[in-house]
This record gives C-alpha cells, sequence and structure tokens, in this order.
C-alpha cells in the first residue's frame, strides 16, 4: 500500500528535489509543484493528504494560495504545512491559528524534516499510515 502523498509547492527546485528525496526513502508520495498556480490545480486534480507550502513566492504567495486551497470545494480540508523563512516571535502559533496544521521553518533539519511531516499528519488525521 503506498504511503501517504504530500504535495510540495515552492519555488525553489533545489529544496524541493532535497524534500522530494527525504520523504521518498521514508515511503511518501510526492507531488511538487514549482508556482501558486500550478500548486493550487495539483492539489484539485490529486487531492493530497498534506500539502507543504512555501509562504514566499512570486506570482501568488503562500498566504494566497492557502487563501485559495481553504475555499475551494475541491481542496477544503487538506491540511497545509507553510514552509518559510519566516521566524518572527508568534508567527507559528499565528498561522495555526488561522488554520494551517503548522510551520517548518527554512532552513530545517534534514535529519528531523520526514518525522516533522509525520507529525503534521498525525495532528491533521489523528494518524499516520505509513507504507506497508
Amino acid at each position: 500500500m503506498p504511503g501517504p502523498r504530500i504535495l510540495i509547492i515552492d519555488d525553489d527546485k533545489t529544496l524541493v528535489a532535497l524534500m522530494t528525496t527525504l520523504l521518498r526513502k521514508e515511503g511518501f508520495q510526492v507531488l511538487s509543484a514549482f508556482d501558486a498556480a500550478s500548486g493550487f490545480m495539483t492539489a484539485q486534480r490529486q487531492r493530497p493528504d498534506l500539502i507543504l507550502l512555501d509562504m514566499q513566492m512570486p506570482a501568488g504567495g503562500g498566504q494566497a494560495t492557502w487563501q485559495r486551497l481553504a475555499t475551494s470545494s475541491h481542496t477544503q480540508g487538506i491540511p497545509v504545512v507553510y514552509v518559510t523563512a519566516t521566524s518572527r516571535p508568534g508567527f507559528a502559533e499565528e498561522k495555526v491559528a488561522e488554520g494551517a496544521v503548522g510551520v517548518i521553518l527554512k532552513p530545517f533539519d534534514p535529519e528531523a524534516f520526514a518525522d516533522q511531516v509525520k507529525g503534521f499528519l498525525t495532528r491533521a488525521t489523528g494518524e499516520y499510515k505509513a507504507e506497508t
């Protein structure tokens, strides 16, 4: 049985490649999009289990994309985790209060990244189903 499906929406192709490698190593299925518009379309078509969304993207940043995802009948309810370099005090709590599952700060620890994603999946769905 395939593992959970994660959609990464980030304009940094090197970072997407790293996240993809780390997640696939743990049995995740990984989809990716390098801009907000294609990320939104991919989310509508593929219905991932979790979306990792970059906050700072040109042409429709993370906040606007999250709002589109949250209000579309096809993507409502898909848990979103922001991936961002914004580290001001209270930022993560603010985003969770707005409806995000959590925040992963850039640069992240590659050794802990997959476990963070598993934790967010558990928080969002109540369970984490690994590949069997």
